[in-house]
C-alpha cells in the first residue's frame, strides 16, 4: 500500500501545499525546469519520491568545507568617490558618443532658423 502511495501522481496544489510555497512558485520551477515533473496535455503532474529526491539536492549545509571557506577580507573595498570616479568616466563617454551622432547638423530636416519660415513639408 505505501509503494502505491509513493507511484500517486501529484497535483500542483498538492505539492505547493506538501513543500508550503505557493502555487504561483511551482509554476514558475516548472517553467524554468527546476523541478522534477510530468506533463500530461496541459496538466502537470508530480512523483513524491521524485521530489523528495531533487529536495535532497536542494539542501545547503550552512558550514563549508575545510577546503571550501571563505576567505574574508582579500577582497578591496571602494570608496563612494572611486564609484563616483566611474560614474563621471561613464558620462563622460555617453556625451562623446551623443555628441558625434547627435550634433545639430542631425536635427529634423524641415526645421529651419527664423520665425516662421516655409520649408519643403510646410510652415514651421
Amino acid at each position: 500500500m505505501e509503494e502505491k502511495q509513493e507511484r500517486r501522481l501529484l497535483t500542483v496544489s498538492e505539492i505547493a501545499a506538501y513543500l508550503s510555497i505557493k502555487q504561483k512558485t511551482i509554476y514558475a520551477k516548472v517553467e524554468a525546469r527546476e523541478i522534477p515533473h510530468f506533463k500530461i496535455g496541459h496538466l502537470i503532474r508530480f512523483r513524491l519520491d521524485e521530489i523528495d529526491a531533487w529536495l535532497g539536492g536542494c539542501r545547503q549545509d550552512k558550514k563549508p568545507e575545510a577546503g571550501q571557506q571563505k576567505i574574508k577580507g582579500k577582497r578591496r573595498k571602494t570608496s563612494g568617490r572611486t564609484n563616483d570616479y566611474f560614474g563621471k568616466i561613464v558620462t563622460k563617454i555617453i556625451d562623446a558618443e551623443t555628441d558625434k551622432y547627435y550634433s545639430l547638423d542631425y536635427g529634423k530636416s524641415d526645421q529651419s532658423k527664423g520665425l516662421r519660415k516655409e520649408v519643403e513639408h510646410g510652415p514651421i
